[in-house]
This record gives C-alpha cells, sequence and structure tokens, in this order.
C-alpha cells in the first residue's frame, strides 16, 4: 500500500471528483461507492463541501483546510471493502485526524487495475481544535502505510515501477540498508542538517552526495554503499523531500499531536490512608492537698 496527498481549498471540487461526477486528468473514475462519512450528513458533494467549509471557516489561518489521500494497492491483490474501509479509517487516525474529530470523506474508485480509495479530510477539527498538520508527510506517510498494511495483513507496494535490473539483488539491498539508516537518523530527536546527516552515514558506511541550485538550495541527492549508487527517489527521498524531512520538527509518536495540544492528563491512584497517631498520654498532675 502507498499513499500520495495533496492539500488545497476547493471541498466541493474535491468532492465532486471523488464521487465520479467531474472529469479530472485522464478518464473519469465511473462509478465511485461512498464508504466513509464522518461527522457529516450524507449527501451531494455540493451539501457535503458547504458543511466541510463552515467548520473550516473557524480557522482564519487555515488557507488549504482540503487534505486528498489517496490509497492504493498493487495491481492483483484482493482487497475488501471491508478492509479498505478499515485501511481508510486507520490512516486518519495515524496521519493525526481520527474521524472522531474530524470530517472525513472517503470513495472508492475502480478505473484502474488496483485497488484504491480516495480520502477527503477537513483538516479543520469539528472540537474547533489546531488543524491537523501537513508536515512530516514525505516520511510519515510510508511507515504508515507500512504499518497498516502489517496490521491488515496486506502486502506492500513498490513506490515506482521496477525493471528487471532494478530488481538485482545487490541493488534492491543497498536500497534497504540505504532506507533502514535514513529513517532511523530522520528520527532523531537531535538531528542535525546536512553536515551531521553525512557524517552520522559515513558512520554507517553510506557516501552521500547533494545537489544544490545557485541559491544554495538542496535540489537532489544520492547515495552510495558498498560501491552501489542509489538515487534518493529509489529510497523515498528527493532533494526536496530530504530538505523538508532535515527542517521539520520531530515527532515523538505515531498519532501526532498538535504543538499547543492539551496535555494527556493522567490518573493516578489514591494514596492509601494513614490513620492519624494518636497524641502522646502525660500522667495528670496532683494539685496540693485540700
Amino acid at each position: 500500500m502507498i499513499a500520495k496527498t495533496t492539500t488545497g481549498n476547493d471541498f466541493e471540487g474535491a468532492l465532486t471528483y471523488g464521487a465520479g461526477q467531474r472529469q479530472g486528468k485522464g478518464k473519469e473514475p465511473g462509478e465511485a461507492p461512498l464508504l466513509v462519512v464522518a461527522n457529516l450528513i450524507p449527501g451531494s458533494p455540493r451539501e457535503m463541501a458547504q458543511d466541510m467549509r463552515a467548520v473550516a471557516a473557524q480557522s482564519k489561518k487555515i488557507q488549504k483546510p482540503v487534505w486528498h489521500t489517496v490509497l492504493s494497492w498493487k495491481a492483483g491483490e484482493v482487497v475488501s471493502q471491508a478492509q479498505k474501509v478499515a485501511a481508510a479509517k486507520r490512516y486518519c487516525e495515524l496521519i493525526g485526524a481520527p474521524i472522531d474529530r474530524h470530517q472525513v470523506v472517503v470513495y472508492e474508485h475502480r478505473d484502474k487495475r488496483h485497488a484504491h480509495v480516495h480520502i477527503y479530510l477537513n483538516r479543520v477539527p469539528i472540537d474547533g481544535g489546531p488543524a491537523l498538520r501537513t508536515d512530516n508527510n514525505f516520511y510519515r506517510q510510508p511507515a504508515i502505510t507500512r504499518q497498516i498494511s502489517q496490521e491488515l495483513g496486506m502486502d506492500p507496494i513498490p513506490e515506482r515501477r521496477r525493471s528487471l535490473r532494478a530488481l538485482d539483488p545487490t541493488k534492491e539491498a543497498a536500497r534497504e540498508q540505504v532506507s533502514r539508516t535514513l529513517e532511523h537518523l530522520l528520527s532523531q530527536p537531535d538531528r542535525g542538517g546536512e553536515e551531521w546527516l553525512t557524517l552520522q552515514l559515513q558512520k554507517e558506511m553510506i557516501g552521500i552526495r547533494y545537489t544544490h541550485d545557485k541559491g544554495g538550495v538542496l535540489r537532489g541527492v544520492g547515495f552510495e554503499t558498498n560501491g552501489v549508487a542509489v538515487r534518493g527517489q529509489e529510497v523515498g527521498y528527493k532533494g526536496a523531500q530530504l530538505r523538508e524531512a532535515l527542517a521539520a520538527p520531530i515527532v515523538q509518536a505515531t498519532l501526532v499531536p498538535e504543538a499547543d495540544s492539551a496535555p494527556a492528563v493522567v490518573e493516578l491512584p489514591p494514596l492509601p490512608r494513614q490513620s492519624r497517631p494518636e497524641p502522646p498520654k502525660h500522667p495528670r498532675r496532683k494539685g496540693p492537698a485540700r
């Protein structure tokens, strides 16, 4: 399974395409069953979009409240509708937008050889809390889709088409080593910039080559290990993706909390009651005899 995400500001246009009622790039998606509706009254794309815009209007800062993710399985993999629903709900939870707090609409498209669903999220939650963040998506989503695939017993899907040459075992081993090492390093709370990453990769016997534009902005990246060259896009990190990953704040948990969300309250068991010690008894002083 893989996930591809875009953001925008047109709820009606997004939902209309999701419902199979508007031509996008390529052919019409055709019949598009509605799989999930959360915190909305099921209706036409226009009606649901109106409700989503009303909630999004609570946050004046969010210019792109529409979150659109396509979850795709590999061609030929049999995925039941129940699995598609479970995967969509679990994705929302792991990305930080559980369906009990966000408006969610999920359509199933059947215009491709592979199973896929379109998830439409309102980034602004119904309770008026902080909006769903968009940072870290480049390296959060591969981990999320792998987790969902494992939980639901599904097969992972490659993020690219592979030729017979690309399936060389040596090449695959190099990709796996670089990908695993990058995922570990980029999750470190004390990570630095490009120089730091270069030094850390050298410790793992992995070389890295950066390509910058005239302004010094990172545009491309390549790796080398055991004499095998690996491009950044082969391990999920093009130049722009790696630049964002190095600059993004650290996410400490799978479910990403908002920066200003309230801390969790942990109830501690009551302390055992201790009996109050009795005051010491002093002998009564006798007065003078009368």
